[in-house]
C-alpha cells in the first residue's frame, strides 16, 4: 500500500503528540502513514514517547537552535525515504476519520500528477480540543477552502509579501477542486516528488513558508487545487505562542530574498537549490492570477480566490 509521509515542524508545541496520534487512529490504514518531525523543543518528554511510535522520524533541534518553520520544514523534507505522497501540516491539528482514503482519493480524482490540495484548514473548536481524538464529531469531512489574496502586508517597509486569506466551501461549490494561486504551508498535501523538486528555501524565516513556495512550486509547473472537503482541524488560537527569531531584519531580510526572486532586485547571491523553476516564468504566475508585483496590485480574481474560468498556463 502506497505510503503516506506528514511532515510536521513543531516548536515547543504541546499539540504534537494529540496530533500524531489522531492522524494514526482516524486513518483507515495507520500502518502505511509515517512521520518526519522536526522537533524544536528542550522538554523531552513527548520527544520520547513519539519515538516510540513506529515509522516516526525525528531530527531534534533544541530552542535556541531553531532557525525557524521554514529551515524546520526543509529538515523534514530531508525525511523523505519512499513515501508516495507527502502531507505537510502543522503541530496541532486534528484529524477526520478515513482520511487517508479520502485524501488520496481527492487527490488523484484531479486527474494530474502534479496536482496540490491545499488550503488554510477549519478552525478547531475548545470543544474538539479537549474531546478524545476519535470523539465522533470527528467522524466527517469539514468545509473545503478557497485561499485569496487580502493585500500586501505592511510588517516591514516595501513589503512584497501578500497576506491571504480562506473562505470555506462545500463539494459542490463551482471552486470546489479548481486551481488557485497559494499554497497553505500548514495543509499541504501531494506527491513526494514536489518536495523532492522544490526544497524550502532556508534563507526564509517564518514569512516565506508560503508564498516564495507557491511561486517556485507553480513555476516548476505544479498546480494547486481548492479543496471540496478537507479532513484535519487547525488550531489557530495558542496560548504563549513563541516566534522568538520573528523580528524587523529577519522579516527584511526575508523581503529581500523574496524581491531577488522576484527580479525586483539583484544582490548577486546565488541559490541553486532555492530557485525559479524553468516551466512557467513569474510573468506567467502573475498573468494567471491577477496579481502584479512590481505596482503591488492586485485583481479582484486575486482578491476573491475566483479562477474558476481562467486560462491557466500548464
Amino acid at each position: 500500500m502506497d505510503k503516506i509521509l506528514i511532515e510536521i515542524a513543531a516548536y515547543a508545541d504541546k499539540e504534537l503528540l494529540n496530533t500524531v496520534n489522531s492522524a494514526l487512529l482516524q486513518a483507515d490504514y495507520p500502518d502505511r502513514v509515517y512521520f518526519a518531525i522536526c522537533y524544536q523543543d528542550d522538554d523531552l518528554n513527548d520527544y520520547f514517547e513519539l519515538k516510540k511510535i513506529k515509522n516516526c522520524k525525528i531530527i531534534h533541534l533544541s530552542k535556541k537552535d531553531s532557525r525557524g518553520s521554514v529551515y524546520a520544514r526543509y529538515l523534514c523534507q530531508s525525511l523523505i525515504d519512499d513515501e508516495k505522497y507527502i502531507y505537510q501540516i502543522d503541530a496541532h491539528m486534528r484529524f477526520v476519520k478515513h482520511w487517508d482514503t479520502k485524501i488520496i482519493n481527492q487527490l488523484l480524482s484531479l486527474k494530474d500528477n502534479k496536482a496540490i490540495l491545499s488550503g488554510y484548514p477549519p478552525a478547531m473548536t475548545e470543544e474538539m480540543l479537549k474531546a478524545p481524538l476519535n470523539d465522533k464529531m470527528f467522524d466527517n469531512p469539514c468545509h473545503g477552502i478557497v485561499m485569496y489574496a487580502k493585500d500586501f502586508r505592511t510588517d516591514v517597509n516595501d513589503s512584497y509579501f501578500i497576506s491571504c486569506g480562506g473562505k470555506l466551501i462545500n463539494r459542490n461549490n463551482p471552486l470546489a477542486y479548481k486551481r488557485n494561486a497559494f499554497i497553505a504551508a500548514g495543509n499541504f498535501f501531494t506527491f513526494s516528488e514536489a518536495h523532492k523538486e522544490v526544497k524550502p528555501d532556508i534563507n526564509m524565516y517564518f514569512y516565506g513558508d508560503e508564498l516564495p513556495m507557491s511561486i517556485r512550486l507553480y513555476t516548476h509547473g505544479w498546480n494547486f487545487y481548492n479543496p471540496g472537503e478537507s479532513y484535519i482541524y487547525h488550531q489557530y488560537k495558542r496560548e504563549n505562542q513563541e516566534f522568538p527569531g520573528l523580528k524587523v531584519d529577519t522579516m527584511k531580510n526575508e523581503n529581500n530574498r523574496l524581491k531577488n526572486l522576484l527580479g525586483i532586485i539583484n544582490d548577486e547571491v546565488i541559490y541553486p537549490e532555492f530557485n525559479l523553476g524553468t516551466v512557467r516564468s513569474i510573468k506567467d504566475y502573475e498573468e494567471a492570477f491577477g496579481i502584479d508585483f512590481t505596482n503591488k496590485t492586485l485583481s479582484d480574481l486575486a482578491k476573491t480566490g475566483n479562477f474558476e474560468n481562467i486560462k491557466i498556463s500548464s
